[in-house]
């Protein structure tokens, strides 16, 4: 399935061809898909960092069974 912002990457230099690049319809897609750009990158930062978080906790759960079963 393609994305909004690859129509939008694929639309937008045709556009500016044919209508200019200071075309008002042109300029509002130009920020709708840097908009979209900003999205998903901070989307992907919140799952990294989510990711990191739950290794971290895995990681001290895991170090405090070892721990805790070497121990009579």
């Amino acid at each position: 399935m393609v994305s909004e912002i690859d129509l939008l990457r694929r639309d937008i230099p045709r556009l500016e061809k044919k209508f200019g690049m200071d075309n008002p319809f042109v300029e509002v897609l130009k920020a709708q898909f840097a908009s979209l750009q900003n999205q998903t990158g901070q989307q992907s930062q919140k799952e990294l960092h989510h990711l990191r978080f739950v290794n971290f906790k895995r990681f001290q759960l895991r170090k405090r069974n070892e721990s805790s079963g070497s121990q009579p």
